[in-house]
């Protein structure tokens, strides 16, 4: 969850218990259609404890009440309807679909990522007061100064790739 790198799953089969819960922590989802996803653990005496905060994070309070409590399937239409994956694709498709995506995360400052990926978890559940809307504000103007800020902002206004692209 807590990876400084982006993080894709691309999910075929079953997904079931721990399974589920290293996809729910991966910042990007992809399944195929015939995916099938369970939390297993109270079936077999178990609470599923270390993946529940990714779950509730990945697909909500309410989808995450039922199935842990139920460990019902569920197919790829239902994980998506409820936030836990973010596209499905035909059966044999991942690589395809997911190309895309790769393609869009290799044109952003790698820098950026890390930064932005770190300060949406560190205020995902946080409201912002005055004093952190200026801290907020402070960090957003000193991030234009950076290297990466600069060269991000230049590549924009000159309409071209940036050079940390590696190119197609």
């Amino acid at each position: 969850n807590t990876c400084p790198k982006p993080t894709i799953a691309l999910v075929h089969g079953g997904c079931f218990g721990g399974g589920l819960g290293m996809m729910a922590a991966c910042d990007i989802a992809i399944a195929s259609i015939e995916s099938q996803f369970s939390i297993t653990e109270v079936r077999w005496g178990l609470v599923a404890g270390p993946i529940l905060p990714q779950l509730c994070d990945a697909m909500g309070l309410r989808p995450l009440r039922r199935y842990a409590l139920t460990a019902e399937r569920f197919t790829a239409a239902t994980a998506k309807e409820c936030g836990l994956i973010h596209e499905i694709c035909e059966t044999g498709g991942l690589d395809e679909a997911a190309a895309p995506i790769i393609d869009a995360l290799l044109k952003c400052s790698p820098s950026a990522i890390v930064e932005t990926k770190d300060f949406v978890l560190r205020t995902a559940a946080h409201g912002v007061d005055d004093h952190a809307a200026a801290s907020i504000s402070l960090g957003h103007a000193m991030r234009r100064r950076t290297e990466d800020g600069v060269e991000g902002l230049a590549s924009f206004n000159e309409r071209r790739e940036a050079t940390w692209y590696p190119g197609e």
